[in-house]
This record gives structure tokens, C-alpha cells and sequence, in this order.
């Protein structure tokens, strides 16, 4: 009977360890394999009804040629620049009204060298269109019922779109269409699949572990980040978690790997969320935001930003573009190689596409600005130690 209870009781303390999943905020230590050296710099000249600050950037291929795609919702528009010789500068306009109407624009992704997929104000469609901005089909995304609570995609987060090239899977991020200071935001599912851009066919994918379902940190923590890489690995990064969750498309399971700052771990919850006081609780707390994919190194890329105090020594207030950030690389296997340290308020994080085996980052940073009619990037290099 001793021996019969005592096997209980380890087979319980053993089950609690596994089930122990709280946040754990301590720096992470690793060795560090690689850095990043600033190389050199591109710039874009841009009109004037256009901004160096844009919600939504990416590089994409068209007709065999590199653009750095941006969105311009102060004319509801895309501006594509040219990133080789081969390519020329060109615009694209859509209505938000009538038959090629689709809203105010949000968000985009190439389908192919003639078809863009666009996300909009129409928080349950997605369009289909030309390059010329012509709507050739909608798509609705409130078919099919999402595991959990309510949902809506979510343009508050980076790379929200995402087109699998290898089979035409299109991913829209689903987000919560709750309170941001009550439990729920990352509950259930977090993707709605799309086979072939038929929406009969779309199924919600990548379900959260169950242990992330009551954590509340407000609405600025709400902006996660993911993407797609090698049309495989489904890469989904919280803002508050040290680890990367990982949906392995063929095997069809999720892996978690650590991708924590050396400066801390996982940011802790909002013990007493209150409407109105996000960003005095955001600006002081450690968190995570954007990813970003160097095919060329096969390097992943996180951001990291320390917290501050909301109000500065000069009493002027803070906002979270004034978090000292720092990159996180990972190599192929998602293993953390480096991290690198960024001057402050000088790189704009918000702004950045991997090119030509370098991460470029925004110089255009709001206490820093170089320029009002030119974009101005960075290009950082990965280096061996």
C-alpha cells in the first residue's frame, strides 16, 4: 500500500510539472554564434500624398522582379518600388465604394505575377483583384464557425496575410472579437485556412495550448506577428511569450521553441486591467513583436523591446516606438544563435523587410526622422562570431 501511494504521489507531482505553465519573465541565456552589422542603406523617394509611415510593408516578387510593397491608406492604395534593375516604380488605386469597391485598405499579399490578395475594413472579406486594382472575387471569412469565441481577422499585427505558394493555401490571422482586458484573446483558433481561395472549403487551423486562454495584457500586446516559411512552418509569435509557437503544415503539429531576449523572458499579465491605461501598462512592460525570414541565410528574425518608464526624466510621455529593442536571430533549426542590441530611438522597427541576405530596417524614426519625402532603410548584415 506504501508503495502504492508513494508511486501516486510522484506520478501527480510529475503530472503538475507538466501541466506547470506559468510565465516565467527571467532573462534566457545562449551562446552566441552570430551578429549583425549595418551595411548599408536603400532609399525610396516618395510623393506627396504618401507617408515614410506605413502600417503594412513587404518585399514581394512580381514577374520575376523584387518591390518593396507598401500601403498607403491616405489614398487607399499600394506604391511598389522597385528593389532590381529590372522593375519599374508603379501604383495601384482601390475604390472603397461600388462594384470593385473593397473597403479602406489594409493589408495585401501577391497570389500570383497577375492576382493580389487584399484585406480591408470589411473585417469578414477578403478580395481578390488584378494589379490594376479590379475586384475579381470576394471572399467571405464568417462561413465557417471558429473554435472559442467570436472572431474577426485581425489587421493589428504584422504579416496577417499569407499565401502558400506550393499548394495555393491562402492564411488569414483570426483574432478574438472581445475585450482586450478580459480573458479570451488567445483562445481557440488562430487561423482560418483557405484551400485554393475556395471559402466553401475554409477550415480554422492552429489551435493555442489551452493554458494561454486567461491571460489579459491589454490592447498594445494584441499586436502578435507570424509567417510562413519554406511553405511548411506556420511561425505564430505572442507578444508576451518567450517561445515561437510552431504548426508544422505536413506533420500537422504544433512545437514551441525558445526564442526569449537575453534581457528578459515572458512579459507577466495585466493584474488589473482597466480601460484606458493600455499603453501606461504596454510601455513599461518587456515584449515581443515582429518577425521577419532571410531566405538567403535561412535566419529568423524577432524583435524584442525592454520596458521604460511611461513618463521620461524630461516628464514628457513615452510611447512604445521608445522601448530600446533588440533583434533575436534563430538559425534553420530555430535555435537561437545571437541578439543584437539597436540604438534607441533611432530604428524604426515598424518598417523592415529581409533583401539580399540582409534585415533592413526604417531609419525614419519619429524622434529621429532624416527625411519626410524619402524612406529610409538600413541593411544589416549577419555576421559569425
Amino acid at each position: 500500500m506504501k508503495n502504492i501511494l508513494f508511486s501516486v504521489l510522484l506520478l501527480c507531482i510529475w503530472a503538475s510539472c507538466k501541466e506547470d505553465k506559468r510565465l516565467d519573465p527571467t532573462p534566457r541565456e545562449f551562446d552566441q554564434r552570430m551578429t549583425l552589422v549595418p551595411m548599408d542603406t536603400l532609399v525610396f523617394s516618395i510623393s506627396d500624398k504618401s507617408n515614410v509611415y506605413s502600417r503594412y510593408i513587404k518585399k514581394v516578387e512580381i514577374n520575376g522582379n523584387e518591390y518593396l510593397g507598401v500601403v498607403n491608406e491616405n489614398t487607399n492604395g499600394m506604391e511598389f518600388y522597385a528593389l532590381s534593375k529590372g522593375g519599374d516604380n508603379f501604383k495601384i488605386h482601390f475604390k472603397t465604394e461600388g462594384p470593385n469597391g473593397i473597403g479602406k485598405l489594409k493589408a495585401f499579399e501577391v497570389i500570383s505575377d497577375s492576382t493580389l490578395l487584399v484585406g480591408s475594413t470589411h473585417r469578414i472579406r477578403l478580395y481578390v483583384t488584378d494589379l490594376m486594382g479590379n475586384l475579381i472575387k470576394t471572399l467571405k471569412t464568417n462561413i465557417i464557425e471558429r473554435k472559442g469565441f467570436p472572431f474577426v481577422q485581425s489587421y493589428s499585427t504584422f504579416n496577417p496575410l499569407v499565401n502558400n505558394k506550393t499548394n495555393g493555401d491562402l492564411y488569414v490571422l483570426t483574432g478574438v472579437d472581445t475585450d482586450y482586458n478580459a480573458p479570451g484573446k488567445w483562445s481557440g483558433t488562430m487561423f482560418l485556412k483557405i484551400p485554393n481561395m475556395e471559402d466553401e472549403s475554409a477550415v480554422h487551423v492552429f489551435e493555442l495550448p489551452s493554458h494561454f486562454y486567461n491571460y489579459v495584457h491589454g490592447a498594445y500586446f494584441s499586436h502578435s506577428s507570424h509567417l510562413l516559411i519554406e511553405d511548411r512552418y506556420l511561425v505564430f509569435a505572442l507578444p508576451f511569450y518567450n517561445n515561437i509557437l510552431i504548426h508544422d503544415l505536413e506533420k500537422e503539429e504544433l512545437i514551441e521553441k525558445e526564442a526569449g531576449s537575453r534581457h528578459f523572458g515572458d512579459a507577466l499579465p495585466w493584474e488589473h486591467a482597466e480601460n484606458g491605461k493600455s499603453e501606461s501598462f504596454y510601455v513599461p512592460s518587456n515584449s515581443y513583436r515582429e518577425l521577419a525570414y532571410d531566405e538567403e541565410n535561412k535566419l529568423l528574425y524577432r524583435l524584442a523591446y525592454q520596458g521604460v518608464d511611461y513618463i521620461g526624466p524630461d516628464g514628457e510621455q513615452r510611447n512604445w516606438d521608445n522601448k530600446p529593442p533588440s533583434v533575436i536571430m534563430l538559425n534553420s533549426d530555430f535555435e537561437k544563435v545571437g541578439e543584437v542590441d539597436l540604438p534607441l530611438n533611432t530604428i524604426y522597427t515598424r518598417m523592415y523587410f529581409t533583401h539580399n541576405g540582409k534585415l533592413y530596417l526604417s531609419l525614419n524614426h519619429p524622434d529621429n526622422n532624416p527625411s519626410e519625402d524619402e524612406m529610409v532603410f538600413v541593411g544589416f548584415k549577419p555576421e559569425k562570431l
